[in-house]
């Protein structure tokens, strides 16, 4: 089997998503997604991914993967190119499971649960404003996500608060007056509803230490990202600080960066973004280092029912999941896809489908305002791509520079 052409599909309705399509000449096509920035990852796919994948085998992701980062690490292992590696490989996967005819989850090693609790994050999308309830009234958005069976929800009511200062300063009463969605959610429901921060990267060390001395008394879920991970260290030292169970972070990428992060000690649970991180490939690896530490995992998931699919199946194949993040303004509006997520009081469930058991629907990958863009055939010689090095072919060159010395 062999990749003939990588596509990229972009819904205007949707204009924070890209889905990753991957075609083979047996007829087998697989799909992944990407999100946020997508005009520079929809480059990354075309002028970079494709032109290292396209007559490969794609059931060799292992190989693949190795070959993408190893010619991404010219310029940096994270940004634009990773975010695509991730939507490639996430489709690579897709394939294997339909060539297969096993659903992604049982390549994977199997179902470690029946079953993966879910918790909510409180974006707003469409028709659903998740986000304005919880800084508006979080008490009765509490009341009615329990009446739907979501027990965990996630909610940033103190990034606003970050802007004044910069992040260096926050008093005590603006503390309080930011931790109010807390007290309100507390006071409705008590303790039926677990509520986790996001921090967002918005503070320094002190005022995070600060921000947790006043989040305490609300026992949350977890106190996710308050400070920037690109020191560990701080984080390690945040750690110490507090009682609230620490968890970092979406902002990293591949074992290498979570490596730090575990032999540091710096967090309580780790958290990935399956593209962010290069994909299904790569985050099965980050969760088996995160079990050698008995830690548990997490993912970051902003993503359409696609990739709340992808985000299902691997987890649903680590032993140490703690949960998966979701969206109900997502997958609640994205009517794009030939089945729906299968969500139900506060799980969600699987099929046996192959796969990763979802795909676009026809009626929508031909839609007159949809725009998809397929690469069939690489602008230079695959060898030169995968190096990564931009200097090997110049302009109007057949070929600028050799791969070996020549003999004598």
């Amino acid at each position: 089997m062999k990749i003939t052409a990588v596509e990229t599909v972009q819904l205007p309705a949707h204009p924070r998503h890209l889905w990753v399509l991957v075609h083979t000449d047996e007829g087998l096509t697989g799909i992944g997604e990407a999100t946020d920035k997508v005009e520079l990852t929809k480059t990354a796919v075309h002028r970079f991914c494709a032109e290292i994948i396209l007559g490969q085998n794609p059931l060799e992701n292992e190989k693949l993967w190795a070959m993408m980062y190893d010619s991404a690490n010219y310029t940096g292992y994270m940004g634009a190119e990773m975010r695509a590696m991730g939507a490639v490989d996430m489709a690579l996967w897709d394939i294997k499971g339909k060539a297969a005819q096993m659903p992604v989850y049982d390549l994977l090693g199997g179902k470690t649960q029946e079953s993966l609790r879910i918790y909510n994050t409180c974006i707003s999308y469409g028709k659903v404003r998740d986000r304005e309830w919880f800084m508006e009234d979080a008490g009765e958005l509490a009341k009615d996500l329990l009446k739907n069976g979501i027990k965990a929800m996630k909610i940033w009511p103190m990034d606003g608060l970050s802007t004044r200062y910069n992040g260096q300063y926050i008093s005590r009463a603006d503390i309080r007056r930011g931790l109010l969605p807390f007290q309100k959610i507390r006071d409705a429901v008590g303790d039926k509803m677990e509520i986790a921060f996001e921090g967002h990267s918005r503070w320094n060390l002190p005022m995070a230490v600060r921000i947790a001395e006043e989040l305490e008394q609300y026992d949350p879920m977890w106190f996710e990202d308050p400070i920037p991970v690109d020191n560990i260290t701080c984080f390690a030292n945040l750690r110490k600080k507090t009682k609230l169970p620490i968890l970092a972070s979406e902002r990293l990428a591949t074992k290498y960066q979570f490596r730090e992060l575990f032999e540091k000690d710096a967090c309580d649970i780790a958290m990935f973004d399956v593209s962010y991180c290069g994909g299904i490939t790569e985050c099965k690896k980050i969760a088996a280092m995160a079990e050698a530490y008995h830690l548990p995992v997490t993912t970051h998931n902003c993503g359409s029912p696609v990739m709340t699919m992808v985000v299902a199946h691997l987890m649903m194949s680590c032993p140490n999941t703690n949960g998966i993040e979701t969206v109900r303004a997502l997958y609640q509006t994205f009517d794009i896809t030939d089945v729906g997520v299968d969500i139900r009081d506060g799980h969600l469930f699987l099929s046996d489908r192959p796969g990763l058991g979802i795909a676009l629907r026809e009626d929508v990958l031909k839609a007159k305002d949809t725009i998809r863009q397929v690469t069939k055939e690489a602008s230079h010689d695959q060898m030169f791509a995968v190096t990564g090095d931009p200097w090997a072919q110049s302009p109007g060159d057949d070929l600028a520079g050799v791969l070996l010395p020549k003999e004598e």
